[in-house]
């Protein structure tokens, strides 16, 4: 009887664990595809719901401003990298991947 509980409940783990979507690579997809020159207001409408940006609290070099993506709705990228987005003037520039 024990035997089979917890061979269920590690079904169900498993389950619940392949059932919660990634959209790690949907959301690099989306940053990728942001034309360079965009504004800064258009890439935040086409922001998708999956992704969290900083966008209260930008880090600010010379007249460039860097967001970090703070979250990715089921990220569970096993090398824990980080994204910024860099604007010059309000517009993209381009996105910086770092461990």
């Amino acid at each position: 009887m024990k035997i089979t509980c917890h061979l269920g409940f590690v079904a169900v783990l498993i389950l619940t664990v392949l059932s919660c979507k990634n959209y790690h690579n949907e959301a690099i997809h989306w940053i990728d595809s942001i034309p360079k020159n965009t504004h800064i207001s258009t890439v935040q409408e086409s922001q998708p719901s999956f992704i969290e940006i900083n966008w209260e609290y930008p880090k600010v070099i010379d007249s460039s401003k860097i967001y970090s993506v703070k979250n990715i709705q089921g990220n569970n990228d096993i090398l824990k990298m980080h994204y910024q987005l860099v604007f010059v003037n309000d517009k993209f520039v381009m996105r910086i991947s770092k461990k």
